[in-house]
C-alpha cells in the first residue's frame, strides 16, 4: 500500500495532528459509502456516490509556512481531499515519485517566478498523478486547489456543481491580456478528451520542451495548451472569469472571496489578501 488514502473497507491512515499517534485501522460498514479519518474526519466516497475529488500538494516547508491554515480550515466533512508532496510531508499524502525534472533544473537560473519551471511543475504532475489513483473511478471530477488557500465558509459539493461544474474539459478562472489564475481548476472526468488534456500539459515538463515556451510557470502551460486544442481540435473548455475583466489583478477574489482566501504570491506572508474584504482573519 503507498501513502495515499485507500477506498478500501480496511486501510491504515494517520493523524493530521501527530506522528506520535499510532497508525489506525479503520473499518468501514458495507452499508457505508464513506469512509472517515479520525482528526480532521477526511472522507471519501465509494462507487456508490459520484462526486468530485480535492487535491493539493506542498512539500514539509510549505506545511509549515501556509500549508497548515488550508488543511485546518478544509471542509473535511464535506468534501473529500488527497494531498500530494514530493517529501515525506508528515500528513497522509500520496507521493510524487517523479523527481529527475527537479533535481536536474533545480539550480537553473531564473530571473523571475514566472522562467521557475521545478517550482511550478509540482502541479501538473500531481494533477496527471491523480488520474492514476487506484480510488480515482470513485470521482466524476477533481479540483485542484492551490495549498495557500483559506477558507472562510465551508464549500460542499453543491457549491462545486453550482460554481465550478462544466461540461467540457476543465473550468478555469481567465483573465484578460493575462495568463490565467490556476490556484482553482476544476477537471471533468466524464468528458474523452480530459486525460489527454492533462497529459499534453504534463508533458512539456517530462520532455523539458517547457523551456522552449515563453514562460515556464503552470498557468502558462496550462494556458498554451488548451489555446492550441482549442485552435486544432474545437476542444471547449469553460472560462470562469468571462465577466470579470480582471486584467493581472486577484480575480479569485472577485469570484470566491466570500468562501475562501487565496493568499497568493506575496499575500500569503499575511493572515489576509489585502483585496478580500471578507477575511477579517489576523495573526
Amino acid at each position: 500500500m503507498s501513502e495515499g488514502v485507500r477506498g478500501s473497507r480496511v486501510f491504515q491512515a494517520f493523524s493530521y495532528y501527530t506522528a506520535s499517534i499510532p497508525t489506525l485501522a479503520i473499518e468501514t460498514s458495507s452499508n457505508s459509502p464513506f469512509v472517515h479519518l479520525q482528526g480532521y474526519g477526511m472522507r471519501y466516497s465509494s462507487s456508490q456516490n459520484k462526486g468530485t475529488l480535492i487535491i493539493t500538494a506542498l512539500n514539509e516547508r510549505l506545511l509549515e509556512e501556509y500549508g497548515q491554515d488550508f488543511l485546518d480550515t478544509f471542509p473535511h466533512k464535506h468534501l473529500d481531499l488527497t494531498v500530494f508532496s514530493e517529501d515525506a510531508v508528515n500528513i497522509p499524502h500520496a507521493r510524487l515519485t517523479y523527481t529527475d525534472f527537479a533535481t536536474k533544473h533545480k539550480d537553473k537560473p531564473t530571473h523571475n517566478y514566472k522562467m521557475n519551471a521545478v517550482k511550478f511543475s509540482w502541479k501538473p504532475q500531481a494533477i496527471h498523478t491523480a488520474l492514476d489513483l487506484d480510488y480515482i473511478s470513485n470521482y466524476d471530477s477533481i479540483v485542484w486547489l492551490d495549498a495557500d488557500i483559506v477558507f472562510l465558509k465551508d464549500i460542499t459539493q453543491e457549491w462545486i456543481d453550482e460554481h465550478l461544474r462544466t461540461e467540457h474539459i476543465m473550468s478555469y478562472m481567465g483573465r484578460p491580456n493575462y495568463y490565467s489564475e490556476c490556484g482553482v481548476l476544476f477537471f471533468n472526468l466524464q468528458h474523452d478528451n480530459t486525460r489527454t488534456y492533462i497529459q499534453d500539459v504534463w508533458d512539456y515538463y517530462l520532455t523539458e520542451r517547457v523551456f522552449e515556451l515563453s514562460e515556464w510557470h503552470d498557468s502558462y502551460v496550462f494556458d498554451y495548451v488548451r489555446s492550441k486544442r482549442q485552435l486544432d481540435n474545437c476542444w471547449k473548455f469553460k472560462d470562469l472569469g468571462v465577466d470579470y475583466k480582471v486584467r493581472g489583478g486577484h480575480i479569485a477574489v472577485h469570484l470566491y472571496g466570500e468562501w475562501f482566501d487565496h493568499r497568493k504570491g506575496k499575500r500569503k506572508r499575511g493572515a489576509k489578501s489585502p483585496e478580500n474584504t471578507v477575511n477579517n482573519r489576523r495573526k
